[in-house]
């Protein structure tokens, strides 16, 4: 795949990320990054498992079928809510 579309994907998963609902036990579930970016579920596990997706500190892992994709080594069970912060996670 071009890599200049692949950049395209990464930063529209970020995004949605960034959007996303958490769950109970602190994680976003892989349908809700579907819904808000109508791309197919394994391009979006694609991204998350093979680029360096940038995911809150708020956020504990991504899950798919409640199954963990990708854990977020930045989590802090403290962070606020990205909306709430002003920090940048480098998006």
């Amino acid at each position: 795949m071009e890599e200049n579309l692949m950049e395209k994907y990464v930063k529209a998963v970020q995004s949605a990320v960034r959007q996303a609902p958490i769950k109970k036990g602190e994680s976003v579930d892989v349908s809700d990054l579907w819904v808000i970016t109508s791309l197919p579920k394994d391009l979006i596990i694609e991204c998350l498992k093979s680029f360096d997706v940038k995911i809150p500190s708020n956020i504990h892992s991504i899950t798919n079928r409640g199954r963990i994709v990708v854990k977020n080594p930045n989590y802090s069970r403290n962070a606020k809510k990205e909306n709430e912060s002003s920090e940048d996670f480098g998006i």
